[in-house]
Parts: structure tokens; sequence; C-alpha cells
């Protein structure tokens, strides 16, 4: 899989946990284990899209290869 489609499908994780923690906040309460559940989640998925960021070469840097 390349790198924009692992992008696109970590933009796509964030926003379904995110949907599903408002929901269940909503639902729930904010303190309920299950929205804790989702927020950590969400936390992670944001973590995995960060590392894709940092991995990801730079423009320049890849106008300096041959």
């Amino acid at each position: 899989m390349n790198k924009v489609l692992r992008r696109e499908a970590a933009m796509e994780r964030i926003e379904e946990l995110r949907k599903k923690m408002i929901s269940a906040a909503g639902q729930y309460g904010m303190s309920h284990p299950i929205v804790l559940h989702y927020s950590q989640e969400l936390d992670r998925a944001h973590n995995k899209m960060i590392l894709l960021e940092i991995s990801r070469p730079k423009k320049w840097e890849q106008s300096m290869s041959f």
C-alpha cells in the first residue's frame, strides 16, 4: 500500500473514531469508559498519522534524489 493510501486510511480511521467518541459521549456522558476507550484509540490513530507524516520525504529531499 502506498503512502497516500495509508494516509487516507489513517484519516478515515480518525474520522470514524471521532464520530464514535462524540456519539458515545452524547449517549453515556464524557466520563464513561467507552468514551475513554474511543479517545485512546483516537490518540493512537493521530500518533500513527504523525509518524506517516514524519516518515514522508520532504519535497526538497525528493528533488535531490537522482
